[in-house]
């Protein structure tokens, strides 16, 4: 007896490799024609957002204490020395946030941060952290005494 080899037939597997070439190559036109058209998809507006923070970049220079009880206000020196202005949105002390108002701290520039204590007890000769949040959601950190 002899038995039937099985298989796909070559027209079957051409078609089949006519069908994922055109495919791919529909998908790759339209992701060519939206990169250049300038139109943002899904993926596209993920990409360039997340591009966007690697612009943003900031540093603590110094933080310092000054005045007394309600008038009491710790200053932050920030330079950006990225690419782009970058606004801080929130401050954080010791997993309290603080109210502020946000601010721009220009390309190149070194700003001065201030943010009212009225409601914040901060010990002297004890490590605090601050966090700053920008608006494209990148956190600056640093470990400061009063």
């Amino acid at each position: 007896m002899k038995t039937a080899k099985r298989g796909v037939s070559e027209v079957v597997a051409t078609l089949a490799l006519l069908v994922i070439t055109l495919t791919a190559m529909a998908i790759y036109i339209q992701g060519f024609n939206l990169y250049y058209s300038g139109e943002t998809g899904l993926l596209s507006g993920i990409f360039r957002s997340g591009s966007e923070q690697n612009y943003e970049r900031i540093s603590i220079i110094y933080t310092f204490k000054n005045g007394t009880g309600s008038d009491a206000a710790l200053y932050v020196l920030v330079c950006n020395y990225g690419a782009r202005n970058a606004t801080i949105e929130k401050v954080i002390i010791d997993t309290v946030v603080q109210s502020y108002s946000p601010q721009v701290v220009p390309v190149g520039d070194v700003t001065a941060l201030r943010i009212p204590l009225a409601s914040t007890s901060m010990s002297e000769n004890v490590a605090h952290v601050i966090s700053l949040i920008t608006e494209r959601n990148n956190v600056i950190s640093a470990e400061f005494r009063v």
